[in-house]
């Protein structure tokens, strides 16, 4: 029997072509979770897109690892690193550190809840990839 883990990617997408746009001029991408398919989502398209990574965790973590850091406190350092300084220094791709509330796909916006916010903010996209991790459904 195989892990039932669903990675959900989705992708909505602009109903223009690049061809379209101004030279010079970018889309926008949004991508909705920042764990290991959306870290890698964003340093794949930052050359070609204005990139923004949405978490609701401020920090990345290996999972699979977790369970050493119980019997060696230590070790957690090891396994999960701050989402800010990375996205944003080293990979050059905008982070929010925030709740998507909703997403509007016809009108190609997102509403989110900054942390530490008691509104929302609106954040625009040309394009969305959801990678908001895996579904084991263990009791389905």
């Amino acid at each position: 029997s195989s892990v039932a883990c669903q990675t959900h990617c989705y992708f909505f997408h602009q109903a223009h072509h690049f061809s379209a746009m101004g030279k010079g001029s970018k889309p926008k991408a949004l991508i909705i979770g920042s764990q290991f398919t959306g870290t890698f989502a964003a340093r794949d398209l930052k050359h070609k897109f204005y990139v923004t990574v949405i978490d609701c965790k401020e920090y990345f973590e290996y999972t699979p690892g977790v369970l050493r850091a119980y019997v060696k406190p230590a070790h957690l350092d090891a396994l999960t690193f701050t989402l800010q300084p990375v996205l944003e220094r080293s990979m050059g791709v905008k982070f929010i550190w925030g709740e998507v509330k909703s997403l509007n796909g016809d009108e190609k916006y997102a509403e989110v809840k900054p942390i530490f916010a008691d509104t929302t903010d609106r954040v625009a996209f040309d394009y969305c990839i959801i990678c908001s991790g895996c579904n084991f459904g263990p009791f389905k």
